[in-house]
């Protein structure tokens, strides 16, 4: 069973599609399950300014990366960085216990982000 949010994610995503030339791009996957997902942002003077997504997986991990995008459109990257773990999971709402991976995929989506940039293979 799937709770409201995540069907309204998954059934209305906002943000699914590509960006031309993004700042930043990265995919990451879930080995158990086979979720995929690609992000793509882009971003002026610290503030994530425009995110699109790709997402090839469940119904769950759909709306998690659209939930992620919605999340992080138009914050700063400091503000992202000062999200605690708890926060970031209680933003999927109550899961069924199959869907748990979506929580580590939600957290692997902020924390590869924050990664990304600290790398310095981003110049937003």
């Amino acid at each position: 069973m799937y709770n409201d949010l995540i069907v309204e994610h998954f059934t209305s995503p906002s943000y699914v599609g590509d960006i031309d030339t993004p700042d930043l791009e990265y995919e990451l996957g879930n080995s158990v399950c086979g979720d995929r997902i690609r992000i793509h942002v882009k971003t002026t003077d610290g503030f994530i300014t425009d995110i699109a997504f790709r997402a090839w997986g469940c119904a769950t991990s759909v709306a998690t990366a659209d939930i992620f995008c919605n999340s992080v459109k138009g914050q700063s990257l400091e503000d992202i960085n000062k999200r605690e773990s708890q926060n970031i999971a209680s933003m999927l709402g109550e899961l069924e216990p199959s869907q748990y991976h979506c929580l580590d995929i939600l957290k692997e989506l902020h924390s590869s982000l924050l990664s990304e940039i600290m790398e310095g293979e981003f110049d937003g």
